[in-house]
């Protein structure tokens, strides 16, 4: 009997010590970056936070090479928590960042990619109205010449949740588009593309 008792103790403290790691296991999820001049702010949330020791910010400008800009230490706080950090590296090709994160278990975890689109003069721009959008977007642009042209947005992941043409006409154009159940709250990537200009912005859906 007690050769049993002292089986099933063993068993227990195995499956708690089970439990504890995976309360532990901090991971990054929601990491996003909105581009701005001359400002990009990056915002992520760490689950298990718990479980976290530093997040560190990675940068990359030619394409291969990752190098760290910033390292945050994790706060104190136990279960869910978000984090903000501004990156004021203005470029006027495209910049990638990633998240590198050392839990207290001495595991690495790296969040996914992200790339800012290339800044754009002000003469050949999206302007959204009302950012963040609920239900809808408005926005306006100004078009060369009055001709058709092609409409996508894109999640975060890179997949097209709307594609569409318009009849452009030349000089200011006022665009609505509807945002079906598709678009949940998070940001997305507005593209205009025809002949001659390729446009393309940043949104928040709330």
């Amino acid at each position: 009997m007690k050769k049993y008792f002292i089986l099933f103790l063993i068993t227990l403290s195995i499956t708690a010590q089970k439990v504890s790691a995976q309360l532990d296991m901090a991971f990054i999820s929601d990491f996003s970056v909105i581009s701005g001049n001359p400002i990009n702010r990056l915002t992520w949330t760490v689950a298990n936070n718990q479980g976290a020791i530093s997040i560190y910010i990675e940068r990359c400008t030619n394409g291969n090479d990752f190098k760290t800009v910033a390292v945050l230490m994790a706060t104190e706080k136990f279960g869910s928590e978000n984090y903000i950090y501004a990156d004021t590296a203005a470029s006027p090709d495209r910049v990638m960042y990633r998240l590198r994160m050392l839990s207290k278990n001495q595991h690495t975890f790296y969040s996914r990619i992200f790339i800012t689109q290339p800044n754009i003069t002000s003469d050949q721009n999206i302007n959204i109205l009302g950012n963040p959008v609920k239900d809808k977007i408005s926005f306006n642009f100004t078009s060369k010449s009055e001709q058709q042209a092609g409409i996508r947005i894109y999640n975060v992941y890179g997949i097209p949740l709307v594609n569409e043409k318009i009849h452009c006409l030349k000089g200011n154009n006022l665009i609505t588009i509807p945002l079906t159940t598709e678009f949940a709250p998070g940001i997305y990537v507005i593209e205009i593309n025809n002949s001659v200009q390729k446009l393309t912005a940043q949104f928040i859906k709330q």
